[in-house]
């Protein structure tokens, strides 16, 4: 299975309370996988104050200066990043066994191909395959693979449409697509509604949809937090 990677900023994702796991090899050459989690987050000093690893239902306090791997898990996503630990020992405050390790400014957000789906409404137009006129349309959710469609025209699953789809400062132009599914007539708008999927998309066309969706996530998620 594919898996798309984009860089994001470290504290736009990385929150207390997220599951991490460290991945690291002892002195034999062994490679473990240590589980933790995000204590507290310190990114004007780029520290992250986490549980104490541990291994087997065993706490494994890590040397200082070691380097190691880390990612944390969020969803369908992961966020991984190379780090270094700093300190180890008892937590002041929560008298818990917790770790200080570093993280970057940017981390790697790793999304498998299963896309992302987020609510979106956005106005475009398509054109069906050997037919002529061009219809307009409303977006219900949206993903790097597809999106929800409302439509007033009728159309039949397995059609081929051509799409035209302003994304700010990125365009579907003509985007080949098809209809997947009749998701019914919506009684109170009285537009159709239809699953619609991407195809033929280009690797770096794939690459900046995917970009764009994790973004309008994030301003969702902070939306939802203002309120």
């Amino acid at each position: 299975m594919a898996e798309y990677v984009v860089k994001v900023n470290a504290k736009d994702v990385i929150k207390p309370g997220m599951p991490l796991v460290i991945d690291f090899e002892d002195k034999k050459g062994e490679k473990l996988k240590l589980k933790s989690s995000v204590h507290d987050t310190y990114f004007d000093r780029g520290t992250l104050k986490i549980a104490m690893p541990s291994y087997q239902g065993r706490f494994l306090p890590l040397p200082r200066g070691e380097f190691i791997r880390v990612t944390v898990t969020a969803d369908k996503v992961v966020y991984a990043f190379s780090s270094r630990v700093l300190d180890y020992g008892r937590d002041q405050e929560s008298n818990l066994l917790i770790m200080y390790i570093t993280v970057p400014e940017q981390v790697n957000r790793v999304q498998r191909r299963r896309y992302v789906r987020i609510p979106l409404v956005l106005n475009g137009s398509f054109t069906i395959e050997n037919e002529e006129g061009r219809y307009s349309f409303l977006t219900r959710d949206f993903s790097a693979g597809g999106m929800l469609m409302c439509t007033s025209k009728f159309l039949k699953v397995g059609q081929i449409i051509y799409v035209e789809l302003d994304l700010t400062d990125l365009r579907l132009s003509n985007q080949k697509s098809q209809i997947v599914r009749y998701a019914g007539l919506n009684q109170t708008t009285g537009f159709h509604e239809y699953g619609v999927q991407f195809l033929d998309v280009p690797p770096e066309l794939e690459k900046a949809l995917v970009s764009y969706v994790f973004q309008q996530e994030i301003k969702l998620r902070k939306l939802r937090e203002e309120v």
